[in-house]
């Protein structure tokens, strides 16, 4: 009996996908079987017998075992170790950089553009990264002003963002925009330096002499501002002075630090500001002189208003009586104003903002009485 006609036989008894896929394999694991020749035995399709018998090496009789119908968990997205080192070296050179700007910075750098859900996934286990050392050096830090532009050219060429480029080089949001809109403009020619010193300008004007003959003058002319100490500072030199805003922080840095005098106070801040109390136009004079009551809106409820109206003794502040109203007609205000009368007796007088319910004759009659 040939292998072929063998399995069709046993086929029959088979009550397990696992036993039928374990005969498949056999030959192939235990006697080296080729995959061709196999399915030539079985009938089945030559890839399906190589690859179960792959996954029977690899994983044991779990290999075999169905898994279209579980449940697969989620995946860890995995790169080359080349993208994957880049993503988490910009991860640790700027923390808060988003992952959107990454997936464009690898687009760049590698011609592979991941999506920004699977790099959250990927950066998962480094949710709190080590931020590396400045590697980039900032603007501050470098001499000659045109080469320090080139790092920002740079970073805008692999895909930063105007806000992490300013952030990475210590720089304002708007001074990296001028300058990528100078190079859009002009060229590489908008990154030149374009400020120009006169021949005889120093490299730096606040020098320790410049700053000595300013404090000089500010201890002889205590009065004196920087125009006037600019126009004195001309006169005792044969060079030309710095200009008057120079002069204006020199005079400055001696104030917060060479004890310089400071600025003259003029009259106007030297005379005291006495606080004048301001009384109530109807002050009282003693307990239950004058009672104040007034009305306001309180809440809205179901589109209407509800008010609250009010006596105080204007004396002691004390509440004398008070109610919450659904309307502000002379009704409301007569019950509160018994209410105050019987409980605490008449005042000397009552005010109140001559309201029409406050004017009203049965009010005033009140009042008289």
């Amino acid at each position: 009996m040939s292998h072929q006609e063998e399995f069709e036989q046993i086929r029959w008894h088979f009550v397990d996908p696992l036993q039928h896929d374990d005969e498949v394999i056999r030959p192939i694991v235990l006697f080296g079987d080729t995959a061709a020749e196999r399915r030539r035995q079985t009938g089945v399709e030559r890839t399906g017998v190589g690859d179960k018998a792959r996954r029977v090496v690899l994983e044991g009789m779990d290999g075999l075992r169905d898994r279209r119908t579980e449940a697969r968990g989620p995946q860890a997205p995995g790169y080359p170790d080349a993208m994957a080192g880049s993503i988490l070296y910009l991860k640790q050179l700027y923390p808060p950089i988003h992952l959107r700007e990454i997936a464009r910075l690898v687009h760049r750098q590698f011609g592979y553009k991941p999506n920004h859900h699977t790099l959250k996934r990927f950066l998962a286990p480094y949710d709190t990264p080590h931020p590396l050392a400045r590697a980039l050096p900032t603007f501050a830090t470098c001499a000659d002003a045109s080469q320090a532009r080139w790092p920002v050219v740079r970073m805008a060429a692999e895909g930063w963002n105007t806000k992490s480029i300013a952030d990475c080089l210590q720089l304002s949001r708007s001074h990296v925009s001028t300058m990528l809109e100078a190079l859009e403009r002009d060229g590489f020619a908008g990154l030149e330096d374009q400020r120009t010193r006169p021949p005889q300008h120093p490299e730096n004007p606040l020098s320790l002499p410049c700053l000595k003959e300013v404090l000089d003058l500010q201890q002889a002319y205590p009065r004196a501002g920087r125009f006037r100490i600019h126009g004195l500072l001309g006169q005792q030199r044969e060079e030309p002075p710095p200009r008057e805003r120079t002069v204006g922080r020199a005079m400055a840095i001696n104030r917060q630090f060479h004890g310089a005098p400071g600025p003259w106070p003029s009259a106007r801040e030297a005379q005291a500001d006495v606080p004048s109390c301001k009384h109530l136009p109807s002050r009282p004079a003693y307990r239950h002189h004058l009672w104040f009551t007034d009305l306001r809106y309180l809440v809205q409820l179901a589109g209407r208003w509800v008010y609250s109206i009010g006596i105080i003794e204007g004396y002691s502040r004390k509440s004398v009586a008070g109610m919450a109203s659904p309307h502000q007609d002379l009704t409301a205000i007569l019950q509160i104003l018994c209410a105050a009368l019987a409980e605490y007796g008449c005042p000397h007088a009552l005010v109140s903002d001559n309201g029409s319910g406050f004017t009203a004759k049965d009010y005033r009659a009140i009042l008289r009485d």
